[in-house]
């Protein structure tokens, strides 16, 4: 039997996030797994190419930047003869439209919140996320032949929200380039990369942390990433509170050869989220071997269980502790790409996400 999927992500040809990113590599790893696979985006929104060796089918949006929605013919279009269709990320008016075409077309549907249920997401403008859950995403939700978690325990999360139907459950999985390791740490600093959101992602607590390490102990700090809500001049501002400026730099995002020439030079990673759905710069610091150091959600915590990661709670004491200890711990790195190479394989993840479709479909 060969399935047909479809993955609706408006977004998928536009920038280099990493929601994009997984999109793309996992539906490869499922036509590489003997499903028909494509994806549907709006080409409105689209600032490159689409990817090379996916189908890629462009749905045309209608309506302001952050409320774009499909044109309902054309995608009705892009869906039908389709097994299964997916709708990617969480609160969002575009995919309460793509859910409903699905519905009118007989065709189940797969909600892939992608860490939007985190319940920490709805102290965030709380009242209206939770109007908004109560009268139009839990409704689609509901409805949904699944919902895809990255890991089991996420299935808790949503019992909280209410829902108790079947979940897909399939990490994220990773895809270092060819002859990329990590060279033992010959930059001398700690990396983080990530988006520039200092209470999710910790980056607050990782700054304080480091301003507790000796100062004769202390190494150098690069935070790296995409701005958000004036995140990069908040952390800019701690570091001059605290006089870190000759340890930490806060730089511009990095991608591609200059990402992993990054990460192969660090003497540790950090990723000290105070929550996180997956943790896609975690994986790739791991499938290189860079010693990582991590807080206790999903992705740390298995990497943890295996031997592969420092881990700390997510309190500037606990990360301070972390940091001395994380530091060229290369016996670490070594495991963490084994793990990352045993168990977050994007072609295993492909085979397993489709042997869970087929039974749910």
């Amino acid at each position: 039997m060969t399935l047909r999927v479809v993955q609706y992500y408006p977004r998928a040809v536009s920038g280099d996030g990493g929601m994009t990113g997984a999109v793309h590599r996992l539906t490869r790893s499922l036509d590489r797994a003997g499903a028909d696979a494509a994806i549907v985006f709006d080409p409105g929104r689209s600032k490159r190419d689409p990817p090379e060796g996916i189908d890629c089918i462009g749905v045309s949006h209608v309506g302001p930047e952050n409320q774009r929605l499909p044109r309902t013919k054309p995608l009705r279009d892009a869906f039908r003869g389709s097994d299964l269709v997916v709708v990617n990320s969480g609160f969002a008016p575009h995919n309460v439209a793509a859910s409903r075409v699905s519905r009118q077309l007989d065709i189940p549907y797969v909600v892939a919140p992608r860490g939007a249920y985190d319940p920490h997401i709805f102290g965030r403008r709380p009242r209206m996320k939770r109007l908004w859950w109560r009268y139009v995403e839990f409704p689609m939700v509901e409805r949904a032949r699944a919902v895809h978690n990255f890991f089991a325990e996420q299935a808790a999360d949503l019992e909280q929200l209410g829902y108790r139907g079947r979940a897909l459950i399939a990490p994220n999985g990773v895809e270092p380039p060819p002859n990329v390791r990590w060279d033992g740490g010959t930059g001398g600093y700690v990396l983080w990369l990530g988006r520039f959101d200092p209470q999710h992602k910790g980056i607050d607590l990782l700054v304080s942390a480091l301003g507790r390490v000796p100062a004769d102990e202390r190494p150098r700090l690069r935070l790296v990433g995409p701005d958000w809500r004036d995140g990069r001049e908040r952390m800019a501002a701690l570091v001059r509170e605290l006089d870190l400026e000759a340890w930490v730099s806060i730089e511009p995002p990095l991608h591609g050869a200059e990402k992993w020439a990054a990460l192969a030079s660090a003497s540790a990673f950090a990723y000290p989220s105070r929550w996180e759905g997956f943790g896609n710069s975690v994986a790739e610091a791991a499938v290189i071997g860079v010693p990582t150091l991590v807080t206790p959600y999903p992705l740390g915590l298995l990497l943890h269980r295996r031997g592969a990661a420092v881990l700390a709670d997510a309190t500037a004491d606990s990360l301070a502790v972390g940091l001395q200890t994380v530091i060229g711990a290369s016996s670490i790195g070594a495991r963490a790409r084994e793990v990352a190479l045993d168990e977050l394989s994007w072609d295993e993840i492909g085979r397993s996400w489709l042997e869970q479709a087929k039974a749910l479909v």
